[in-house]
């Protein structure tokens, strides 16, 4: 595991915003992934989706969870432009979310400058029976530690981690993405890891 160190919070948000700022477009999530996601988990009242830029997860969880409430956070201030996304770091903890959601999905961890603290705390937002759907860009070329993505993880680090602050490891998801940039459309894999609590 590798970890970019950021001079101080204020550089981490910055770096953060101004990523969001100019990517605000950019599209990472699949309605495929969402699609397996449902297949898993067949019901979910309360969905909660971590750094999600232009809310395009909470279109896609409404479709298939209809009756479902929905809401998403992010760092930037951006967030106020999108229908229910919150203006959030998702390392924090907010005592009306404590198990809460039945779901909580990110493709949006590699943002984290300390996955202990962010798992813990999305790991607290679950329900008795909920289920973390951490999407996690597996690819050389994604997972490098750098001033917007700090966090360089591996497959065995993401298991051990999970295990370490007491989620179940349920099942991995094999996802393509199609990631939409202004210029391009990429493809790439991509891996969802299921946890659940114990």
């Amino acid at each position: 595991m590798k970890i970019y160190q950021y001079k101080d919070y204020n550089e981490y948000k910055k770096a953060q915003v101004d990523a969001n700022i100019k990517k605000l477009e950019n599209v990472w999530v699949q309605e495929s992934t969402i699609h397996q996601i449902k297949n898993f988990k067949t019901d979910a009242t309360q969905i909660l989706c971590h750094g999600v830029r232009n809310g395009k997860e909470l279109e896609f969880f409404q479709k298939y969870y209809p009756s479902s409430q929905i809401i998403g956070t992010e760092i930037s201030h951006t967030a106020k432009q999108f229908k229910n996304v919150v203006e959030w770091d998702f390392h924090n903890e907010k005592e009306e979310w404590k198990n809460k959601f039945d779901i909580v999905y990110s493709n949006s961890w590699d943002h984290s400058y300390d996955p202990t603290k962010s798992l813990s705390a999305w790991k607290d937002q679950l329900t008795n029976n909920g289920h973390i759907f951490l999407e996690h860009a597996y690819q050389p070329n994604h997972n490098k530690a750098k001033i917007t993505d700090p966090l360089e993880i591996y497959h065995e680090e993401i298991i051990k981690l999970s295990i370490e602050l007491g989620l179940i490891y349920v099942d991995t998801l094999t996802v393509e993405v199609r990631y939409k940039s202004k210029k391009t459309v990429d493809r790439y894999k991509s891996r969802v890891y299921i946890f659940g609590k114990k």
